[in-house]
């Protein structure tokens, strides 16, 4: 008896895609609620070029910057993203947000290594911040150095927006390489992973388990990835999967 085949998502091209994920973004935000998304692929995939782009749907978003150097950080300073060394912004800051909301970038200079950890009480700050007020979008640029014990140790404060915030309008979009070190309840608490290709079977099989289809068939569609392709892997009932890539003009 042959087996079944299994669903593949359909692919749409990146205008169509980011027009969807515009709507489900304002239909979200219309309901003062926030949702959270994984962004997860391997180095240079395009995951922070993606986060960036949609990040720009929404009014208020503040990213945390924590490497010395970063064209693709450089990006988010290009788009009009102020680049602040402290928090929270002045009224000074304030007035120099452009259009609707305002958009920081929480990016401390860094000139040695000894700054790496220097400025953790800057990051807390900012999440502690974002949990009270609410309806901020937080961008976690390197999700494992900022959780990890052997980096800046802020995990358990991480995982407390993932599980806590959702209903305050706070969205937490986390950019991670691989799950590994990171705590589980970051990224099972997302709303939607958005998945690039991934060279160990037992990451494929983690995020494959987080969405509303068939594990086996998230887990070929990131399999059969390539270059800067990824898998929009829903993880709320009434919604759909698909494929999509960044074409090489919107990247940073």
């Amino acid at each position: 008896m042959a087996s079944l085949s299994l669903p593949e998502p359909p692919e749409l091209d990146f205008p169509t895609w980011i027009r969807q994920e515009a709507a489900v973004t304002g239909a979200v935000a219309a309901k003062d609620k926030g949702m959270h998304i994984l962004f997860s692929g391997p180095t240079q995939s395009g995951k922070t070029t993606l986060c960036r782009i949609v990040a720009s749907l929404r009014d208020y978003v503040v990213v945390l910057g924590s490497k010395p150097k970063d064209d693709s950080l450089d990006a988010y300073v290009r788009d009009g993203y102020l680049r602040i060394d402290h928090w929270p912004p002045t009224r000074s800051d304030i007035r120099k947000c452009r259009g609707p909301g305002c958009h920081f970038i929480v990016w401390p200079k860094m000139a040695s290594r000894a700054d790496l950890r220097k400025h953790t009480g800057l990051y807390l700050s900012v999440l502690d911040s974002v949990y009270a007020e609410g309806m901020w979008t937080t961008v976690v640029d390197e999700g494992l150095w900022m959780c990890d014990p052997k980096g800046l140790g802020l995990g358990a404060v991480v995982s407390d927006i993932a599980y806590g915030s959702a209903s305050n309008g706070v969205s937490l979009y986390l950019l991670v390489q691989r799950p590994a070190n990171v705590p589980p309840i970051t990224w099972t608490s997302v709303g939607q992973a958005l998945l690039w290709h991934m060279g160990r079977q037992d990451d494929v099989r983690e995020m494959a388990s987080l969405g509303i289809y068939d594990p086996r068939a998230a887990v070929a569609a990131v399999q059969n990835l390539r270059g800067h392709q990824f898998l929009d892997l829903p993880t709320r009932a009434q919604a759909e999967w698909s494929i999509s890539e960044v074409p090489a003009s919107w990247a940073a």
